[in-house]
């Protein structure tokens, strides 16, 4: 009789933290990209808005699809979840310098990561997944 490993993501906590901070880590690396397209191609600041709300969708969706494809269940809900919880952290963050961020993002990363959540779920199973 083998011996029952728990693993990485039946934890909740585990599972959504990792989820949230990879889909900040591509939301991050997009930004980047979006900002060097913006300085360096169109010399100019006038597509701000569409690279925020592409950035954002990068974010959610990223999250929510990693979530999705290795929680192997309710795709849907865990992804508006990850998108909600990437919302709490960027008004904490805009809170303290004293902003306050729309909530139109909210609905934006719920919607982003739902598509992610139910893209991941519907993915190939992954190999070392049990």
């Amino acid at each position: 009789m083998g011996r029952y490993r728990k693993k990485l993501w039946d934890s909740t906590v585990l599972g959504f933290a990792i989820s949230v901070g990879f889909g900040l880590i591509c939301g991050f690396l997009c930004c980047v990209v979006c900002s060097a397209v913006s300085y360096f191609v169109f010399n100019a600041m006038m597509f701000t808005g569409i690279f925020t709300i592409a950035c954002l969708f990068v974010s959610g969706y990223f999250s929510g699809y990693l979530c999705g494809r290795y929680r192997r269940r309710y795709g849907m809900t865990e992804g508006a979840i990850c998108g909600g919880i990437i919302y709490l952290l960027l008004l904490i963050v805009s809170l303290k310098f004293g902003e306050f961020t729309s909530p139109a993002k909210l609905i934006l990363l719920a919607v982003s990561g739902s598509i992610g959540g139910i893209a991941g779920v519907n993915t190939v199973r992954p190999e070392n997944l049990m």
